[in-house]
């Protein structure tokens, strides 16, 4: 398994399930959202049968997303040329943070301009 990053209303992914985002939730935001595709679906142990969804960086990087006890799971985000800032954008459009596997916080635009120079 790769270096993954989390959507995730906790500070930490491992506490997801203490905040969690509802997996209908998820479901009606990914399909409302413009940036996501889905692209078939994933048999996951304790979860069962589930769409998969795709965000397609601007340098045509595919993302993988799914959801995954309380929060959502980013599978090849770390590829070279992945808009960070964008996929913290679509984090933050489901009231969420981008952490990664290590717990490091990844900040949208928003944040960014509020934090300065």
């Amino acid at each position: 398994m790769g270096y993954e990053l989390h959507m995730t209303r906790a500070s930490h992914w491992l506490d997801s399930e203490g905040c969690p985002i509802a997996f209908r939730e998820w479901i009606e935001f990914a399909h409302n959202s413009a940036a996501l595709r889905e692209e078939g679906h994933l048999g996951l142990h304790g979860v069962g049968r589930q769409p998969a969804f795709t965000w397609g960086s601007p340098d045509g990087v595919a993302v993988g997303l799914h959801w995954y006890e309380g929060r959502v799971i980013l599978s090849g985000a770390h590829a070279p040329g992945v808009d960070l800032v964008g996929l913290a954008d679509l984090a933050a459009g489901l009231s969420a943070n981008l952490v990664g596997d290590e717990g490091e916080q990844y900040p949208g635009s928003a944040r960014r301009r509020n934090e300065g120079p």
